[in-house]
């Protein structure tokens, strides 16, 4: 296996952003938040498990404990749960042909909460091993976790290292995390096209059926 291939999720692989914002954000307001930043953009990480915990401890004045975290994960899954999720175009014939593909290997990373992950993957018929997905539940920044899928992904393929890394994602943050990290980069959507390609992406898919190994 010389090759690996992260994948981000939301935007990505499933047409699920404004679902998870919307199930996010009524999730704090019934938790007792009345106040949100929804310009998540602005904060340090883009991860659910950093902005839910940023924003309930700023509104609340109280810490963002295990127990409102365990709270906030249910409330989203379960929001999440009764919405119809589909796939970005071409995103489950890709998977595909990466499984039994010699030369890439694949993983995923998000900044979603991995009950939430998971759902969203399965919704969409996309087979994945635990080891595979790597979400924000315990990790905050954006890096770390690609940085732990990356490394999971050597194990599981008993490597050293991999020739090519490239991230797949479909925001600002997938490009500056790619950026920082020294991995190729390929955009998806026509969202964020002009963002992206004007923060230097050079390559940007307008969904998953014209992408090339």
């Amino acid at each position: 296996m010389k090759n690996l291939i992260v994948f981000d999720i939301d935007g990505t692989l499933t047409d699920s952003v404004t679902q998870h914002i919307d199930a996010f954000k009524e999730t704090l307001i019934e938790m007792g938040v009345s106040e949100i930043n929804a310009d998540f953009k602005t904060f340090k990480h883009h991860t659910d498990s950093y902005i839910s915990k940023a924003i309930f401890e700023s509104n609340q004045n109280k810490a963002f404990s295990k127990v409102e975290f365990d709270v906030f994960e249910k409330g989203l899954t379960d929001k999440l749960s009764v919405q119809n999720i589909n796939e970005i175009v071409g995103a489950k014939s890709l998977i595909d042909k990466l499984i039994n593909n010699t030369d890439y290997g694949f993983c995923f990373a998000t900044g979603s909460l991995r009950k939430a992950a998971e759902y969203k993957l399965n919704s969409v018929g996309i087979l994945f091993e635990d080891w595979q997905l790597v979400t924000s539940d315990a990790i905050y920044d954006r890096e770390g976790i690609v940085n732990s899928a990356i490394e999971n992904a050597v194990k599981h393929y008993k490597v050293s290292k991999f020739e090519r890394i490239i991230s797949v994602g479909d925001g600002l943050w997938d490009l500056i995390t790619a950026k920082n990290l020294a991995l190729e980069f390929v955009g998806v959507g026509l969202t964020n096209e002009k963002i992206l390609i004007e923060n230097g992406a050079e390559l940007v898919y307008k969904d998953l059926t014209g992408f090339e190994l």
